[in-house]
């Protein structure tokens, strides 16, 4: 399946669904405040307190060549948070990850951008191997260390910062 035809469900800022929209109409829902979409993201983090941050590949939309969260994507129709993520986790990772071993750090409403997202927390020392289709490269940073790139200019998820801080509040 293209991921444009990529059908999600559309909710309301409660996160209860009230429709369904295609990816590919995401311009519509920004300009009709027809609701909001759903996307779920994990950050891997070592026993060093070290974040697991890949690069996007050049070809992506949002973000090319931009610091991006371990790994996520959007949660399809009928899906939820958790096993959406964990199938994005083994495709973008080829990482087995199970259910109970995510920690929910945060669920942000993004009015801006109309997305409702949960950021989850993955403990593991294992370096994962990158779907070349989405990363080009990764490295092991502190929360503090992705602030300062992003803030020196590099590019990233917009998401991607305040979702950081959220993290190293969560860790301390």
């Amino acid at each position: 399946m293209n991921e444009d035809d990529e059908l999600l469900d559309l909710v309301n800022r409660e996160d209860q669904v009230i429709g369904t929209i295609n990816r590919k109409d995401y311009a519509q829902l920004l300009e009709s405040d027809l609701g909001f979409i759903r996307a779920t993201q994990v950050f891997l983090v070592n026993d060093s307190g070290l974040v697991y941050i890949p690069v996007r590949t050049a070809h992506k939309t949002i973000a090319p060549n931009g610091f991006d969260y371990s790994a996520g994507g959007h949660v399809g129709a009928g899906d939820e948070y958790a096993p959406a993520l964990v199938r994005e986790a083994k495709e973008e990772l080829n990482l087995d990850v199970d259910e109970s071993d995510l920690e929910l750090i945060a669920k942000v409403v993004e009015e801006e951008i109309r997305y409702i997202n949960s950021v989850y927390l993955l403990r593991t020392n294992q370096t994962p191997e990158l779907n070349p289709g989405d990363f080009v490269s990764a490295e092991w940073l502190t929360p503090e260390q992705l602030i300062a790139k992003i803030d020196a200019g590099h590019p990233a998820k917009d998401s991607l910062r305040g979702a950081t801080i959220k993290l190293q509040e969560y860790l301390t």
